[in-house]
């Protein structure tokens, strides 16, 4: 649907309200865990479930979001969940008791997935191709600066004005995202299709998704190898057995497992997974690294980490701008090897670093990221049909959160040793893996590329012979 020059930037702006909120109540909540459990007097595995149950919500809900979206239409699943999102904060603000804070917290997410599967897919059906690089790079920068500022104020909240602010601090925002969402996203024409809803597919790819982010969010707790770890990763295998079993037998099936099947669809998705996973190895290993071997107070730790979203907001629209006019490829190639080359550097000179030079590395993680993620989110949404714009869109956000949960997760697993005072003493390892992880990922690109290049060759060939 074609819309004027106006209308596009009011649309964006809904749309960038909407992640810019999605990431500040992430980082508000993680930063205030402490105080939420000594409110509700509960344990750290209980007040845990705040951000992981969370998470688990939105990756299990998004690919479901965006196949609704694209069966009743992007706004209307939008601007529901923006006002599910809405509603539910305020409710979480007037809990009486940890149980029910849990429960709301959960139909929060259920409202974030909402919009989350559906907002980079509004972007694709709504901008012209040479501008949707731009747009994405700001999607990038409201990511960047929901993330730093989020703990930042979340701190001085939870501290100055107590706990039930953490979930209004934002409602502001929200309302007007919101009122922005219903004014100005164009209307849908209608509903999509009558096609049978696919239950048993939803039902289990949401136990899929749910038991590998539970497994691997909870694998250095109980142990890789230990029983609980293994049998709810062995049902996450099973489930994806099970699943796509009953997907070859379904006529219209529930993942667009056909447009995957595109070299620079599949690629960037790969690329996807990778560079989230570097990023987050990073950024869970760097507070330990600071606090603990460099003997930094937390404060400072925390200024220090800041330079990852303030690079990553000032990298993002260029990359995007840049992508529009030189395409997304090389970017996203040079974004990889630049976050590969800070992590590297990481690994090995973390011994001699200097404030200076540490904060120099985790900006090239922060640039390396920037250069990357609107770059190969176009690039993927290029080469995706319209009409299931949505259900990609969807995809590519779960496997961004299940990138993050396996990148901490495997990233704190990698530390080692432990010296006279108990603390970690061996940081290469944890540093180590995001290079190699931002190496495997330039290798995944560029044989998907090869592979497009060939099937651009063939198609080429046959419509000539």
């Amino acid at each position: 649907m074609s819309i004027d020059l106006r209308q596009q930037r009011m649309v964006l702006i809904a749309v960038l309200l909407g992640i810019f909120v999605s990431h500040f109540t992430a980082g508000v909540m993680n930063v205030a865990l402490p105080e939420l459990m000594n409110v509700f007097h509960v344990s750290l595995g209980s007040i845990q479930w705040i951000t992981v149950g969370y998470l688990l919500v939105i990756a299990s809900f998004l690919p479901l979001m965006g196949k609704l979206g694209d069966r009743v239409g992007l706004r209307l699943i939008h601007n529901l969940g923006y006002l599910l999102f809405l509603i539910s904060s305020i409710l979480l603000a007037l809990s009486p008791g940890f149980a029910v804070l849990l429960v709301l917290r959960v139909v929060q997410a259920i409202g974030a997935a909402m919009y989350q599967a559906t907002n980079v897919a509004l972007i694709a059906v709504h901008f012209p191709k040479n501008k949707m690089g731009r747009a994405l790079g700001l999607v990038s920068t409201a990511v960047a600066l929901g993330a730093m500022s989020g703990p930042v104020i979340g701190g001085m909240v939870a501290e100055w004005l107590g706990w039930r602010w953490l979930f209004l601090i934002h409602v502001p925002v929200s309302i007007a995202g919101t009122v922005l969402a219903f004014r100005y996203i164009p209307k849908d024409a209608g509903v999509k299709t009558k096609e049978p809803f696919p239950l048993v597919s939803i039902m289990l790819f949401m136990l899929l998704i749910g038991s590998l982010i539970y497994g691997m969010s909870n694998g250095n707790q109980y142990g890789w190898l230990s029983a609980p770890t293994t049998l709810v990763l062995a049902g996450s295998v099973a489930s994806l057995l099970v699943l796509t079993l009953w997907e070859r037998r379904q006529q219209k099936p529930f993942l667009p497992l056909q447009t995957c099947k595109s070299p620079m669809v599949a690629s960037g998705m790969a690329v996807t997974f990778a560079s989230y996973a570097a990023a987050n190895t990073t950024l869970a290993v760097t507070p330990f690294y600071l606090t603990g071997f460099q003997k930094m107070p937390t404060a400072l730790a925390g200024y220090i980490m800041i330079a990852y979203p303030l690079v990553l907001a000032l990298s993002g629209p260029m990359a995007g701008r840049l992508s529009d006019r030189y395409g997304p490829k090389r970017l996203t190639l040079a974004g990889l090897g630049l976050m590969g080359l800070g992590t590297l550097l990481f690994a090995l000179f973390y011994e001699q670093s200097s404030l200076v030079l540490i904060a120099i590395m985790i900006g090239m993680v922060g640039a390396g990221m920037g250069l990357t993620a609107s770059p190969n989110l176009s690039l993927i949404m290029k080469h995706v049909p319209a009409h299931e714009s949505a259900s990609i869109s969807g995809m590519v956000g779960m496997i961004r959160n299940v990138g993050m949960v396996f990148g901490a997760a495997m990233g704190l697993g990698m530390l080692k040793g432990v010296g006279d005072d108990g603390g970690i003493t061996d940081y290469s390892g944890g540093f180590g893996l995001s290079a190699v992880v931002c190496l495997i990922s330039v290798l995944l690109f560029l044989f998907g590329e090869r592979l497009a290049r060939k099937e651009k060759q063939l198609l080429v060939e046959r419509e000539s012979a």
